[in-house]
């Protein structure tokens, strides 16, 4: 397909107004509109080269027939939003950032958990987790957790013949048996292995009581509505869940049901956020032929010192005292507790204003490897080697 520039003599890019940097990426190469994800429509992108989105913009025929688009990139892993037949069948590029946000995803499950470990209501030691789905996500959280010393096993028919003998995999029914189950799984409801309600109301009823169950893939994976009746009948398991069906609109009943309830940003962090942004912007230029221009990154890169009260936990004693410490640092980083709280504060009539409200205000998040600990806190015994070591192999350093 032969891409020209519109009748101005340059592009016309619409974009969701919350993808980071945009404009500082986009604006030196034409006209560029921003716009609420949820609210482009066709009469937005009828003049438009250039489509920017996340998630929450469904683009298929009926927002782009009869556009001028040639590029659509989508500033996410997922790319079940995107209508990719009929993009390819109408000649149209399309670039994603798979992998970006994958260490964000990581680390809120890492921090989802250690807020139920700091609660008293979750242990790491001696559980067995499943991790389903292996791309990206599953594969750094599979690394993490083995690296904290639990015990793994995968999930992933499409992966299992390619991947290192040293992986255990397992197939679905034995995965439902693990303590801690992990959903990194893309939506699709065709196929050999469709995942749409993958876990649907047998299975959900299966999984034994204290089973920690995970969601940070997409909403659908799960079938809301059996999970819902599966709580309401017997609140015996423990859930963390950031993705929902119906979003923004979700079920409030099951938001007062879980355990930790986020709206869908997991995967957001200042560090994704740019990683998805510059392979997108790259994709661009590569897409028009465009030489590349440099870009000024405004956000400075010094560590910021953590702040943790270690001595008080040293000061109440207990079982597991190391772990404690370790899954205070985490929450410390990012708490997923304070996000859910948020999103409860919400009534009826504004939960999907302020489900959307967080999203678009958590942009500040930082990754582990923004923070630093004190020195003092390992030199005086704190924090013990063993914990140290696994802070440091999570991105977290110590001050000098």
């Amino acid at each position: 397909m032969k891409h020209t520039l519109h009748p101005s003599g340059t592009l016309k890019i619409v974009a969701d107004e919350n993808i980071v940097a945009v404009e500082d990426l986009y604006r030196q190469h034409g006209e560029l509109l921003l716009l609420p994800g949820r609210q482009i429509r066709a009469a937005d992108v009828r003049d438009a080269d250039v489509l920017l989105v996340r998630s929450i913009t469904r683009v298929d025929r009926a927002l782009l027939e009869g556009s001028r688009v040639q590029f659509v990139a989508t500033a996410t892993s997922g790319t079940d939003h995107l209508d990719l037949k009929y993009l390819s069948a109408a000649g149209i590029g399309v670039a994603e950032a798979a992998g970006s946000n994958a260490n964000a995803v990581v680390e809120y499950c890492l921090s989802g958990i250690a807020e139920l470990i700091c609660r008293g209501m979750f242990s790491l030691r001696g559980q067995r987790a499943a991790i389903i789905g292996f791309g990206h996500v599953g594969r750094g959280l599979y690394r993490r957790l083995r690296e904290l010393g639990v015990d793994c096993v995968v999930c992933d028919p499409f992966v299992e013949s390619s991947a290192p003998e040293d992986i255990q995999f397992c197939s679905l029914e034995t995965a439902l048996s693990a303590s801690l189950i992990s959903l990194h799984t893309p939506l699709s409801r065709i196929g050999e292995h469709p995942t749409w309600h993958l876990l649907n109301q047998e299975r959900l009823d299966r999984l034994a009581p204290g089973t920690l169950l995970i969601n940070a893939a997409r909403g659908e994976v799960v079938d809301n509505a059996a999970l819902l009746k599966r709580l309401a009948r017997s609140n015996d398991l423990l859930t963390l869940w950031d993705v929902w069906e119906n979003e923004p609109e979700i079920s409030r009943d099951l938001l007062g049901l879980v355990s930790l309830g986020t709206p869908h940003i997991a995967g957001y962090s200042v560090e994704a956020k740019r990683s998805a942004s510059q392979r997108n912007y790259e994709a661009f230029l590569q897409h028009f032929n465009l030489p590349a221009h440099s870009t000024s990154d405004a956000m400075a890169e010094r560590r910021t010192m953590l702040k943790v009260n270690l001595a008080e936990i040293h000061n109440r004693g207990g079982r597991d005292l190391d772990e404690v410490i370790l899954a205070e640092c985490l929450r410390a980083a990012f708490s997923v507790s304070a996000v859910d709280q948020r999103l409860r504060s919400a009534d009826a009539d504004n939960g999907a204003a302020v489900f959307d409200g967080i999203r678009k205000t958590l942009g500040a998040r930082r990754e582990f490897s923004h923070y630093m600990l004190e020195q003092s806190l390992l030199d005086g015994g704190l924090i013990s080697p063993t914990i140290a070591t696994r802070l440091s192999s999570l991105g977290f350093s110590f001050s000098c």
